[in-house]
């Protein structure tokens, strides 16, 4: 552990270009908030407070007012699902080892067998070393549909019912979560870096070393928190970085040698670059269940 904070302190270029790099990641799903969107969002609010004050004619003003916000969205995009309307983020950052890691794996499996699924649970909620950029969205199919419903309902001042509607729209917001591994972010950044020293004049083959070295211990970390599938996403990258460690002990020239790890880097970075599936549960079997029930 004291060995990987080490090498932070003595590379801060790549720090940086961490920080920054999560900060982009945030930053392009903000970029995606359409100002019409979350005004819809916040009419709703207000058309929900003037259905409880049983004021008819404003209420059906807003409505028009958020179905014109609505159909312009549709316009630029008649395909649009989901118009992101906030986004937040948390950083959760596992400060250990490859070998923390496992022991920790280890004492969960423990725990488990002996029954102690809580205090597993306290364990494994910290095996995790990402940022998690969580999404608010607006349904834009649904939400024209349910506010156009509502419009009679106001005319004919059935208020309670229109706001029960209204209340089960403002519900339908998805939440999507984005997972960004640190430590995958981090060998990229390593390796981004190497890349510019690497293709610069005279560079430090010592310190090209360490950035490898850097990269490959945190690969090694994103493997053990479980950050992709090992065979399709790990086994490409040890061997290229098995090829650039037998290069940099020899003499040939480094230019261009960092291109095709940094690439495949890339190429990861993108695949965790979007919403995350829901995970589902797991059920017992309907053989399981008639013995449960036994």
């Amino acid at each position: 552990m004291a060995e990987v904070k080490k090498r932070l302190q003595e590379n801060k270029e790549v720090t940086k270009q961490v920080e920054a790099a999560q900060d982009n990641y945030v930053d392009e799903r903000v970029k995606k908030i359409t100002e019409e969107a979350v005004e819809a969002i916040e009419l709703v609010a207000k058309v929900v407070d003037l259905l409880d004050e049983k004021q008819k004619d404003k209420a059906l003003e807003e409505i028009a007012n958020v179905l014109g916000k609505l159909e312009v969205l549709i316009a630029r995009d008649p395909n649009l699902q989901l118009v992101p309307v906030d986004v937040k983020e948390q950083v959760v950052d596992f400060p250990g080892t490859v070998d923390d890691v496992e022991a920790a794996k280890t004492e969960i499996v423990a725990l488990i067998k002996a029954g102690e699924v809580q205090l597993a649970r306290d364990i494994m909620l910290n095996l995790a070393s990402e940022l998690d950029i969580f999404v608010t969205a607006l349904p834009i199919g649904t939400y024209p549909v349910v506010l156009k419903a509502i419009i009679p309902l106001i005319e004919q001042e059935k208020y309670e019912e229109a706001k029960a509607l209204l209340i089960e729209a403002l519900e339908t917001l998805v939440l999507e979560k984005i997972v960004i591994p640190l430590p995958i972010l981090r060998a990229e950044q390593a390796i981004i870096r190497a890349n510019e020293l690497a293709n610069g004049e005279n560079p430090n083959k010592d310190e090209l070393k360490e950035l490898l070295a850097y990269a490959k211990e945190q690969l090694e970390l994103a493997e053990a928190l479980g950050y992709g599938k090992v065979e399709i996403d790990y086994k490409d990258l040890y061997e290229e970085i098995e090829k650039l460690e037998k290069i940099l002990e020899g003499e040939e020239s480094t230019k261009g040698i960092f291109e095709t790890l940094k690439e495949k880097l890339s190429a990861i970075m993108a695949k965790f670059n979007q919403p995350k599936a829901p995970t589902k549960m797991p059920q017992a079997s309907d053989n399981e269940k008639k013995e449960e029930s036994k």
